[in-house]
């Protein structure tokens, strides 16, 4: 008779809960996935439909069992998307956040080019071509273990995201559209911090040829460009000047506020 009690208690236990994970499921069910796309690029646009029409397959999923990584893995398909926010709004909402990822630099990588954004993030493998129009800012000389969807990192690559920050404030956003290249190059005897240079092609011709890079970018980067005299965007730089020779910074000045700026008609190395 015992025995009889406590199987009728477990089956009634059973069947509670049973009704109420059936109840739980009927009101906490995705009716809608809320995508807030934040594009750059027709091509982008064109991704973000069809992103948005893989997210709908999880209307019907319960709100309260969905796993949000499994949101965040079909983002991940789309390699210049990044997620910005997942988050259920319970009931019956789920809130995806995605941004389209700014092409930005171009590494030679055999035969194509390694396609990476502003933040160095590798997104895929393909010719220099932006999906916003024009190219990429090609790096050439640079050494890094690229491994797809995370940030280039080690060698210079802090200096390179350290510089084009400062020449993006400076160029107001349209660096692409003033800079072709970055070079990392030897100025000759040991290949050691004090001897490297970074070379900036600019659009124009004029090279921009910052030494010992791996002090003191940011100041030399800035001086680059508003050296009184020499300076890129000086209104003493003349336009015949931007069409050849290069732009040369030297050595921080002893408070490291400054840097010696110089121009040639050619590197002088």
């Amino acid at each position: 008779m015992k025995s009889r009690v406590i199987i009728t208690t477990v089956v009634s236990f059973l069947l509670l809960f049973a009704t109420i994970g059936v109840g739980l499921n009927a009101v906490f069910t995705v009716t809608l996935i809320d995508s807030d796309f934040t594009v750059c690029s027709e091509a982008g646009r064109r991704d973000a439909e069809a992103l948005k029409a893989e997210l709908d397959e999880f209307v019907g999923s319960s709100t309260t069992f969905l796993d949000l990584e499994a949101v965040k893995e079909k983002v991940s398909g789309y390699p210049c998307f990044r997620v910005e926010n997942v988050e259920k709004q319970f009931p019956k909402t789920v809130k995806v956040q995605v941004t389209e990822r700014k092409e930005f630099y171009a590494i030679p990588n055999g035969d194509n080019y390694a396609i990476l954004d502003e933040e160095g993030y590798y997104l895929y493998d393909g010719e220099n071509t932006n999906r916003s129009g024009g190219n990429n800012i090609v790096l050439e000389g640079f050494e890094s273990e690229l491994t797809l969807g995370e940030q280039a990192t080690g060698g210079y690559f802090e200096q390179i995201y350290e510089m084009f920050s400062v020449f993006s404030e400076l160029l107001g956003g349209g660096v692409r559209a003033n800079v072709v290249s970055l070079s990392l190059v030897s100025g000759g005897g040991q290949v050691i911090p004090e001897h490297m240079l970074f070379v900036v092609t600019m659009r124009e011709g004029v090279k921009i040829a910052i030494r010992n890079p791996s002090e003191g970018i940011a100041v030399k980067a800035r001086a680059a460009f508003t050296d009184e005299e020499f300076g890129y965007l000086s209104p003493n730089f003349s336009d015949k000047r931007r069409m050849y020779g290069a732009i040369t910074v030297g050595n921080l000045s002893s408070d490291g506020a400054s840097a010696n700026v110089s121009f040639f008609d050619e590197l002088p190395f």
